[in-house]
């Protein structure tokens, strides 16, 4: 009777896990996204910061821009955010612009403020209404980072770097590696890392 019960039990947990990872490519694979491509230009955006001021990927022409998918929401997304905070403060003097993406429909502008002033995230968040710039560049978790160099192609994207733990750094910074060598007219290597981190919570279609 034990035997049959844990047997029950296990089973009843197997479908559970089935049924979460279902859901997470449910959420994440969308056959409308697009996917960008290392070496060729990001697609364009104009998105609205959590004041309303207006940012295009134009604006920053010729200079490297560091775009990050965010989400307060999300623990690997928040145990980064520190890593990319001081990212960006190393590298704005050089010319760098930091930039995140938040296209979490659970999240509103007022959230996104009140979590960055906590957090001493300065660079421009910008709200991606109803996922569709997400779904231009094939975006799926958070942090997702697209490093893009001066000629406004994508160099690197992919992972922030190689953690196995939300708050815990990884031993090899792929993002600060990919700007570094772009600061010194270098290619990137690599140029695409799998992401990790939480899926990207879309509007329902």
């Amino acid at each position: 009777m034990k035997s049959e019960f844990a047997k029950g039990v296990a089973f009843a947990v197997l479908a559970m896990m089935v049924g979460a990872t279902a859901f997470w490519w449910q959420a994440s694979d969308n056959p409308a996204m697009a996917e960008a491509t290392v070496g060729q230009a990001l697609p364009a955006f104009d998105l609205g910061d959590v004041d309303g001021k207006k940012h295009s990927l134009a604006q920053y022409a010729g200079k490297i821009v560091v775009v990050e998918f965010c989400n307060l929401g999300c623990p690997y997304s928040r145990g980064t955010d520190p890593d990319i905070i001081a990212l960006a403060q190393t590298h704005a003097p050089k010319g760098v612009v930091v930039l995140g993406i938040d296209s979490n429909t659970t999240n509103t502008p007022a959230d996104i403020k009140k979590y960055a002033t906590e957090t001493g995230k300065t660079y421009p968040i910008l709200k991606d209404p109803e996922n569709k710039y997400a779904d231009a560049v094939g975006a799926k978790t958070t942090p997702e980072i697209y490093v893009v160099d001066k000629d406004g192609k994508l160099a690197y994207h992919g992972a922030f770097d190689d953690r196995a733990q939300p708050d815990k750094k990884g031993k090899t910074p792929y993002v600060e590696n990919a700007v570094k060598a772009l600061l010194d007219g270098k290619s990137v290597d690599p140029k695409e890392v799998k992401s990790w981190g939480c899926g990207i919570k879309r509007v329902t279609k």
